[in-house]
């Protein structure tokens, strides 16, 4: 069983773009949105969808499944980054 699979794959390949891409996206979506409660919402969610990512990573199921479940944890860590940057935009907006 490998641990954090995900998270060793983002140091040692060039899947840093789709983490970009995420955090991004996210930054993006939670500084318009301007709504705290809908930004931790989605915060949450996405450190759930990246949880999840990792679990079935472990199983072993087949190359195409762990690629896209590779894919989808890197974008997933860029969001929760971005939503954690909106936080603060948002945080630093109201004062």
């Amino acid at each position: 069983m490998k641990y954090l699979p995900i998270i060793r794959e983002l140091f040692v390949s060039d899947s840093m773009i789709f983490m970009l891409i995420g955090l991004v996206f996210a930054a993006f979506v939670g500084i318009k949105m301007n709504d705290t409660r809908k930004s931790i919402l989605c915060l949450v969610s996405s450190f759930v969808l990246y949880a999840v990512c990792e679990l079935v990573s472990n199983l072993h199921t087949n190359y195409i499944m762990e690629l896209m479940l590779l894919f989808v944890g890197t974008i997933a860590i860029g969001a929760i980054i971005g939503f954690l940057i909106s936080l603060l935009v948002m945080r630093v907006r109201q004062r």
